[in-house]
C-alpha cells in the first residue's frame, strides 16, 4: 500500500510538470492591469463582484450586464408565451483553466468566460485606465472565442457537436474605447469596432481612439440574439490576452512646405496623426525626395511623410525592386510639381477624390521562443511564406514574403471582417492557428505577425483561401489536431512516469 501511494505521488508530480503551458508575453507596454487574465493563484477562485455569487471576474476587470431584456431584442421563443423575461438572463462569469479546457484558453493558464444557459444576454467586461496623456492615440486589442449551440433533436440540454457550435446564433461582438473615461458601455462617446463573429476560433478584435482625458475605458461586448426564435442552450464567450497600447500623439508637428512655388505645387497631403515629422530633400527639377537610409522600408517612408503607400508606388514606378524592395542611397520621390496647363489646352475636370480605405499589414517571423509574439532584436523575418487575405466575398490578395521588406500591406480596404491564412515555408510550421480573423474599422490599420517555428505541428497545414459563401456557407475549425497533440503529450508523460516508477518499485521490493 505504501509503495502504491509513493507511485501515485510521483505520477501526479510528473503530470503537473508536463502540463505547464508557456505564458503569453506582451511586446511593448500594456496599459491594462491583468490583460492576460493570469493574475492571482491558479488554485484560488476570483472574487465575487458586488457580492453577486454568479459574477466572478478577473482582478482589474468589471462585468456589466442587463438583468431585463432591452426593447430591441428579438422576440422570445414560442414556449415563453410572450414573456420576454423567459428567454433572458444575467450570464454567469467564471474563469476557465487550460488544464481542463485547453482550446478555451488563448495562452497561459486561464482565461475569462461568461455564459448564459438557455438564455439570451447582453453583457461584457470593462476596465478604466488612468495616467493617460490627452491626445494620445490608443489601440485596444483582445482575443475572443464564442460557442453557441442549438439542442440536439429530442433533447433539451445536449449539444450534438460539442465543443463546436451547432446552428450558432449571432453574438453581436464588438470592442470599444471611451476616450473620456466613462464607464457606460452604451454611451455615445464610446468608439466601437465593427461587429464580428468568433464561433469556435480565437479571433482578434481591435479598435483605436484618441484620448480626450487622463482616463480612458475599454469595453468588450456581446449580445446573444435568437433571431429565429429558436433557443440555444450554449451562449458562451471566452476572453484572453487583452492589451491597450499607446501609438503616439495625435497632434502632428507641422511640416515645412516643399521648396516649389505655390503656383506649381501639388496640394500637400496632411501627415498621418501619429507619423513623426520629416523634412524632404529638394531636387533641381522641383521634386521632393527622401534618401533611403539603413533600415528604411517603403511602408515606413510612407508613414514618416504622411503619404499613402499607393501614392509612393505610383511616383516611383519602375525604380522599385520586387515586393517594394529599396536600397540605401536610393532617391524615393515624395512629390513633384504639377505642370501649369497652356492656354490652348482644355482643362480636365477635377476628379472627385476617392476616400482612402483602411489597410491590413502582414509579416511572418521565426518564433524562436514559441510565445507567439515577435521580439524584433532576436526573431527575424522569414521569406517564402505565402500570406493570403480574404473577406466574406472571397480572396482579396496573396503575397509571398521575402524576409526583408515586410510588413506587406493590402491597402484601400473597406471596413469589415477579414481572415489571414498562411502557408509556411519548407521546414516551418505555424505556432498557432493557420487562420487569423481581423475586424477592420473605417480607415483603420491592422497588423498581424504570423509566428512560425521549425518543425512545428502546423507545418503540414496549407494556407486556406476562404471560399465564397455559396461554396461553403459555414466554415468551422477542427479540434482534432489539438486533441492529437495533447494525446501525444500525455502519452509521453506516462512513459516518463513509468520509467520513474519501475526503479522505485524495484528498490522498495528489495527491502
Amino acid at each position: 500500500m505504501k509503495r502504491l501511494r509513493i507511485g501515485w505521488i510521483i505520477l501526479a508530480v510528473v503530470l503537473l510538470l508536463g502540463l505547464q503551458r508557456p505564458v503569453h508575453s506582451q511586446e511593448g507596454p500594456n496599459l491594462l492591469r491583468n490583460g492576460d487574465f493570469e493574475e492571482g493563484d491558479l488554485g484560488q477562485a476570483w472574487p465575487f463582484q458586488d457580492g453577486i455569487p454568479e459574477v466572478q471576474t478577473a482582478p482589474g476587470w468589471r462585468a456589466f450586464f442587463l438583468d431585463t431584456p432591452p426593447p430591441y431584442v428579438a422576440p422570445p421563443p414560442d414556449h415563453c408565451q410572450g414573456d420576454a423575461r423567459c428567454a433572458w438572463g444575467r450570464p454567469e462569469f467564471r474563469d476557465v483553466k487550460a488544464i481542463e479546457y485547453p482550446y478555451r484558453v488563448h495562452s497561459g493558464q486561464r482565461a475569462q468566460k461568461y455564459f448564459s444557459w438557455n438564455r439570451q444576454h447582453e453583457a461584457g467586461l470593462y476596465q478604466q485606465v488612468g495616467g493617460i496623456q490627452p491626445g494620445t492615440r490608443l489601440r485596444f486589442s483582445v482575443w475572443i472565442q464564442t460557442w453557441s449551440c442549438m439542442p440536439a433533436p429530442g433533447t433539451w440540454n445536449e449539444c450534438r457537436t460539442a465543443p463546436l457550435s451547432d446552428s450558432p446564433a449571432p453574438m453581436h461582438i464588438w470592442v470599444g474605447i471611451d476616450p473620456t473615461g466613462g464607464t457606460d458601455w452604451a454611451a455615445s462617446t464610446v468608439v466601437r469596432s465593427p461587429e464580428g463573429d468568433a464561433w469556435d476560433q480565437w479571433t482578434l478584435f481591435q479598435v483605436e481612439a484618441v484620448a480626450q482625458s487622463d482616463k480612458v475605458t475599454v469595453f468588450i461586448h456581446s449580445r446573444a440574439d435568437w433571431q429565429d426564435r429558436a433557443p440555444r442552450i450554449n451562449n458562451d464567450v471566452y476572453i484572453d490576452d487583452a492589451s491597450l497600447v499607446a501609438l503616439g500623439q495625435a497632434t502632428p508637428t507641422p511640416q515645412p512646405p516643399p521648396p516649389t512655388s505655390a503656383a506649381n505645387s501639388a496640394p500637400a497631403q496632411p501627415p498621418q496623426a501619429w507619423a513623426p515629422a520629416a523634412t524632404p530633400t529638394p531636387r533641381p527639377d522641383g521634386c521632393s525626395v527622401h534618401i533611403v537610409q539603413e533600415g528604411d522600408t517603403l511602408f515606413g517612408i510612407a508613414l514618416q511623410y504622411g503619404i499613402s503607400l499607393e501614392e509612393l508606388q505610383r511616383l516611383n514606378a519602375g525604380s522599385l525592386g520586387p515586393d517594394n524592395m529599396i536600397w540605401v542611397g536610393q532617391e524615393i520621390v515624395l512629390s513633384c510639381p504639377t505642370p501649369t496647363p497652356t492656354p490652348e489646352a482644355t482643362p480636365t475636370p477635377e476628379a472627385t477624390p476617392t476616400p482612402q480605405g483602411g489597410q491590413v499589414c502582414l509579416l511572418a517571423f521565426h518564433d524562436r521562443n514559441g510565445d507567439g509574439i515577435r521580439q524584433p532584436d532576436t526573431e527575424e523575418l522569414l521569406p517564402n511564406a505565402v500570406l493570403t487575405l480574404s473577406d466574406s466575398a472571397g480572396l482579396v490578395g496573396q503575397y509571398t514574403t521575402d524576409g526583408i521588406s515586410e510588413p506587406y500591406c493590402f491597402p484601400g480596404l473597406p471596413p469589415g471582417a477579414y481572415q489571414v491564412a498562411v502557408q509556411p515555408p519548407a521546414g516551418y510550421g505555424v505556432n498557432g492557428p493557420a487562420q487569423v480573423a481581423l475586424a477592420l474599422t473605417p480607415g483603420g490599420q491592422l497588423e498581424a505577425a504570423i509566428p512560425l517555428q521549425r518543425g512545428a505541428s502546423g507545418s503540414a497545414t496549407p494556407a486556406v483561401v476562404l471560399p465564397t459563401p455559396e461554396e461553403n456557407p459555414v466554415a468551422r475549425p477542427s479540434i482534432w489536431p489539438q486533441v492529437l497533440r495533447w494525446g501525444a503529450r500525455i502519452g509521453g508523460i506516462l512513459l516518463v512516469a513509468l520509467a520513474i516508477l519501475v526503479p522505485v518499485w524495484w528498490v522498495l521490493s528489495r527491502r
